[in-house]
């Protein structure tokens, strides 16, 4: 099936234009035009540079996420656990962007049919397209899509990746749909988190623009554009015994798996919802819906005041 049937939102990345598809893709209003390589268009915009260092990192990694993140019993169901709670509550009845999908963990989910997948990584995509032909090698920041084309936008650990993620949120709210919801879940700055993201950063895994983010910041960049409805956090023993294998496998030392597995997730589950200690994590959760302004005369948002 040709790229624009299997995937209707696409759009030019510059001006967001209807395109054509030939052997490639074709925007007759700006005159780009855009490769497709193994079925996966490649709809990257004029600021391809900036992320050169981020795209060789994420394409060097992308075996090890495949062989070990996602094989490794207790770090993938860690990893579905972790899904599971930004999924939950949230409507996934309609189209469905993963944005900065890499190898694709939502192709497995029942409802993978009506998902998307982008990510500005070949090798990630090459290993998702195992799991889905709705695929697109894009930027966040300048997203190949078409205006109000989603109806919740699910974005797992990108923002931090970014060097300008108010204005990935600014394109995640453009591509969705008056009422639509956003859900996204990233690194979090507290007490446990500092040190060992300082450290990270001195590694070939990470790029300099890496870092971990406030609750205050990620609030700062949603609120001109999506109404809030909740904050949650997660990952404290288990996020780092648990969760990266291919990074750090502690646990492969450690006896009893599967009941300590369970152990730790609980104990997570209890910590997220103490007191004080809540808040000191290695993960965020934001979910925020896109208010819809036909209902009550408000005034609508454009792109470039996100970069004010």
């Amino acid at each position: 099936m040709r790229v624009l049937k299997r995937i209707p939102e696409l759009a030019c990345p510059i001006c967001k234009g209807d395109l054509e598809e030939s052997e490639c893709l074709l925007c007759p209003a700006c005159g780009r035009s855009y490769e497709i390589h193994d079925g996966i268009p490649f709809l990257l915009g004029d600021d391809r540079g900036t992320f050169a260092e981020e795209i060789a990192i994420q394409d060097r990694v992308a075996g090890e996420y495949e062989e070990k993140r996602y094989q490794v019993a207790y770090s993938r169901r860690y990893h579905d656990w972790w899904t599971g709670r930004m999924l939950a509550g949230v409507n996934r009845e309609g189209r469905i962007l993963d944005n900065g999908c890499g190898i694709g963990v939502l192709f497995k989910r029942d409802f993978s049919d009506r998902v998307v997948g982008l990510d500005i990584s070949s090798q990630m995509l090459k290993r998702a397209a195992k799991r889905s032909d709705q695929l697109v090698l894009g930027n966040s920041q300048e997203l190949p899509l078409k205006d109000a084309s989603f109806d919740l936008v699910f974005s797992r650990s990108l923002l931090h990746h970014l060097p300008r993620p108010e204005l990935a949120v600014a394109e995640m709210h453009r591509v969705l749909r008056p009422g639509g919801e956003v859900v996204l879940a990233d690194t979090h700055s507290s007490i446990i988190s500092a040190l060992p993201r300082i450290l990270a950063r001195k590694g070939e895994r990470f790029s300099g623009v890496h870092r971990n983010l406030t609750r205050k910041v990620i609030s700062s960049w949603l609120e001109p554009y999506f109404q809030i409805r909740e904050v949650s956090y997660f990952g404290y023993l288990a996020y780092p015994l648990l969760g990266f294998p291919d990074f750090l496998d502690l646990f492969r030392y450690i006896p009893a798996k599967p009941l300590l597995e369970t152990a730790l997730i609980f104990v997570d589950e209890v910590l997220s919802r103490t007191p004080l200690i809540r808040t000191q994590s290695w993960g965020i959760i934001v979910k925020a819906v896109k208010p819809d302004l036909r209902s009550n005369g408000g005034t609508t948002f454009r792109r470039e005041e996100a970069a004010l």
